[in-house]
């Protein structure tokens, strides 16, 4: 697969699991960062998205325009696409705006650990060791490197927290799986606890971001996250920044061509 092919498929699809583009991206120092670029853009778009509210009474102003007009379905058409129409424009201004009403709080970073948890608790699930070629790969995407034995790992890949993409591991635990995130750029002042009803863990500050280890209620965590910091050597530079508003426009564009098309 080559670069222009690459980037066409990761623009219809930001988070396809292709083995050749996956391949293509642990490979080529070019692609690797616009792949970033490209799905943290995606998860802004789509929290901008979710946050957006029509305006009062735009829903029943479509119902009843439908019922009054259900007996031509090509008003009926014109009516939903002038709604869609004034969700977009919400839409546009949302994105141009979201880098500056995103919560970075603390209290946020840790909740966003557990939702991320909870949202992809299939990952806990996964019992065969991952390669070490593999768990290299995925560090190396982000121009770091294993410098130290981690243990054995059960899930490894790229992933998103919040709008920032980082490092998603899964290790074996007395308790249960252990979910490790490696967080470039989200800094911290100090060591955050990160608790649910059946979570428990924290959230440790590094040079270049932070590390999110959390288990199973009861699991012994102490000192885990300060070795799995010593075990890693990570660019300081973190990742490109990725907020800007044409590239977020760009996305939403596509976005809404592919909604036209189908």
């Amino acid at each position: 697969m080559n670069c222009l092919d690459f980037r066409r498929q990761l623009l219809a699809d930001p988070f396809s699991k292709d083995p050749e583009m996956l391949e293509h991206e642990a490979e080529c120092d070019s692609c690797a960062p616009f792949a970033r670029d490209v799905r943290a853009q995606e998860v802004r778009l789509r929290s901008a998205l979710r946050a957006i509210s029509p305006p009062e009474g735009m829903v029943e102003r479509i119902q009843l325009a439908a019922r009054f007009d259900q007996g031509s379905s090509s008003r009926r058409r014109w009516w939903y696409g002038a709604a869609a129409s004034v969700l977009m424009a919400i839409a546009v201004s949302m994105v141009s705006l979201f880098s500056t009403s995103i919560d970075r709080g603390n209290v946020a970073l840790a909740q966003s650990v557990i939702n991320h948890i909870e949202d992809e608790a299939h990952h806990l699930r996964e019992a065969r060791p991952v390669s070490d070629a593999r768990l290299h790969r995925v560090f190396e995407r982000f121009g770091a490197a294993l410098t130290g034995d981690i243990g054995q790992v059960t899930f490894a890949a790229e992933c998103l927290m919040r709008d920032r993409t980082g490092v998603h591991l899964v290790l074996p635990g007395a308790m249960g799986p252990i979910t490790v995130f490696f967080m470039p750029g989200e800094a911290t002042e100090s060591s955050l606890p990160v608790r649910s009803a059946r979570f428990q863990g924290s959230i440790v500050p590094t040079s270049w971001g932070s590390i999110a280890v959390v288990g199973e209620a009861g699991e012994s965590l102490e000192g885990f996250g300060e070795r799995l910091a010593a075990a890693v050597a990570w660019p300081q530079h973190g990742l490109a920044d990725s907020s800007g508003f044409f590239g977020g426009s760009l996305l939403l564009a596509r976005r809404l061509a592919q909604k036209q098309d189908s």
